[in-house]
């Protein structure tokens, strides 16, 4: 039994829909999402000296989920993306017991490409 409230997620915040593809199952899941930074384009250098450019774009999801490296995930309008770098939030409402306690996620910030 859990004395933790959970966190619910906030569908002014979190306002669009899409679908990350979990590698270790057949089927997707839904993730909720806003998107911080807007659809840029990045240079990249290879090995002899030659510039791509690639379209990056960073979505803020609603809490944790087991996501790794190059996962599939695919926006509300459609265009899929594979993960190139994440960060974890943390949350603790309570501060007198917050370095006793093992953190919850809030929120994870995905770096698509």
């Amino acid at each position: 039994m859990s004395f933790k409230t959970p966190i619910l997620c906030d569908r002014r915040v979190y306002d669009k829909k899409g679908k990350w593809k979990n590698p270790q199952n057949d089927f997707e899941e839904n993730i909720f999402y806003f998107i911080k930074d807007p659809l840029t384009l990045t240079p990249k250098y290879d090995s002899y000296g030659r510039e791509e450019m690639f379209e990056t774009i960073t979505i803020t999801i609603f809490g944790g989920k087991p996501i790794a490296k190059e996962d599939t995930v695919v926006l509300e309008s459609g265009e899929t993306y594979k993960v190139q770098g994440i960060t974890i939030n943390y949350i603790e409402t309570n501060v007198l017991v917050k370095d006793m306690l093992k953190p919850r996620i809030a929120s994870m910030e995905l770096t698509l490409e």
